[in-house]
């Protein structure tokens, strides 16, 4: 047995090249795994760089040309798929993560792999066709699947593997592919060849699916093409209750929740949290981990220039407390025309006529930034709602009208407030209690 892991970092964004080397919390939580020849179980990473890192030919303006049209999705996702058939055997584990339109081709691989299985290496060939049938829609897939006769009494064909995705993990998926600064862009939908695409959960027969779903999304981004794409459970209540999902808030724009940004304090927030959630099942680094909560705790010891210098500004040289890290101006920044303010537990499953829950959370984050930087940080995401202390301990995020009747309540996650004992750990305790070191004071010449 072995573990195969599957990592497509956000638009633009590459572990390879670039104008600054930072990396987004993909890229980061693919360096914290625990990489050993002594590990009983093997971990083995494929990572893929965003759409629109690729010139194609034509200098800078071609990467903007596939970030833009969103060229590469379908190629980033089967060159994924490749690679677990080149490598999957019974009995391995599937994992994959995504950042941005990575996490939507992240959840379109996720998908397919539950509904379809993956093809043994003499039948490889055969998923081109599969792919052509996918993108026609539902029915065609369907049909598709009863040729291969897969689905219709559960027998097994020895040219396809049935196989369970561990966990998908992602960073504020966008399934918009349109041009994010055209006035008249797709605001969060999915058109053209890719509207056919669907990254939503899937369960055959209470066994084989996706079995957890973890999703980081971003409180404060208003740019309309980067409008999240929520999963929602399946409306059958045996189904839902087999997929573990979580959808959390935490504060921050596209790329503080993402990663990206010189400054990752809060960035580090939804790392830490997926790092924890995904430990029952992944071996983490611990090292690694005490390296990054070490650097966001105190960032005057970051010494690379190019972390350091970047057209947005320099990170803060002073650690500000947990959750008041430095927020970016996405919308200034990202040359888009339109603008479309998130709305926590009202986003409508536009692919199906009944809606499932989609088991949405605030993160602790959340209530510790409006606290410790009222009056100044009040998103519009957030407007209407006041944190309410509820009886027994804990918050919950209620959503009034004018006459004080509750429209809506979503539930504050809970926090771990005491360390673990060791040899356990936990990220998130670890970046929110580690003491801070006294920053050295300068020396002065003689």
């Amino acid at each position: 047995m072995k573990r195969i892991i599957i990592a497509y970092d956000g638009t633009g964004q590459s572990a390879s090249h670039g104008d600054w080397s930072i990396y987004t919390n993909v890229n980061r939580l693919c360096h914290a795994l625990l990489n050993s020849p002594d590990l009983p179980v093997q971990q083995l990473v494929f990572y893929v760089s965003g759409v629109g890192t690729q010139d194609l030919g034509l200098g800078g303006f071609g990467t903007v040309i596939q970030g833009a049209l969103g060229e590469g999705v379908e190629e980033n996702m089967a060159d994924g798929y490749a690679f677990i058939v080149n490598n999957y055997l019974p009995g391995d584990e599937l994992f994959v993560f995504g950042f941005s339109r990575g996490a939507f081709t992240a959840r379109v691989l996720a998908n397919i792999v539950a509904r379809l299985g993956v093809f043994s290496k003499p039948y490889s060939w055969e998923f081109k066709d599969a792919l052509s049938e996918y993108k026609k829609g539902k029915e065609a897939f369907e049909a598709f699947l009863g040729v291969l006769g897969k689905r219709e009494k559960g027998v097994y064909i020895p040219r396809l593997y049935e196989v369970k995705v561990k966990v998908v993990g992602c960073w504020d998926t966008v399934a918009s592919l349109g041009i994010p600064w055209r006035p008249t862009s797709n605001a969060g939908g999915v058109s053209g060849d890719y509207e056919h695409f669907d990254g939503g959960l899937f369960l055959f027969h209470h066994f084989i699916g996706i079995e957890n779903a973890f999703h980081a999304l971003a409180l404060d981004e208003c740019r309309g093409p980067f409008t999240p794409t929520m999963w929602y459970l399946p409306t059958d209540k045996d189904a839902a209750n087999c997929i573990n999902l979580k959808q959390t808030w935490f504060p921050g724009v596209h790329s503080n929740v993402g990663g990206g940004y010189p400054d990752q304090a809060l960035a580090d927030l939804s790392l830490s949290w997926m790092i924890d959630l995904c430990r029952p099942f992944l071996s983490f680094d611990l090292a690694n981990i005490n390296l990054e909560i070490d650097l966001s705790l105190n960032p005057w010891k970051i010494r690379s220039k190019k972390r350091m210098a970047h057209k947005d500004g320099p990170p803060d040289v002073e650690w500000k407390g947990w959750a008041c890290g430095k927020w970016y101006d996405s919308y200034k920044n990202g040359k888009t025309w339109s603008w479309k303010y998130r709305t926590p537990g009202m986003y409508e499953n536009e692919r199906e006529l009944e809606k499932g829950d989609t088991n949405e959370t605030m993160h602790a984050s959340v209530k510790a930034r409006w606290d410790m930087l009222r009056p100044s940080w009040r998103p519009k995401a957030l407007e209407g709602f006041r944190p309410e202390v509820i009886e027994g301990g804990g918050i919950e995020w209620v959503k009034r009208d004018s006459k004080g009747k509750e429209l809506l309540m979503i539930k504050e996650e809970p926090f771990l407030k005491r360390e673990p004992a060791k040899p356990d750990f936990s990220a998130e305790w670890m970046l929110r209690y580690t003491p801070i070191t006294p920053k050295p004071s300068e020396q002065t010449s003689t």
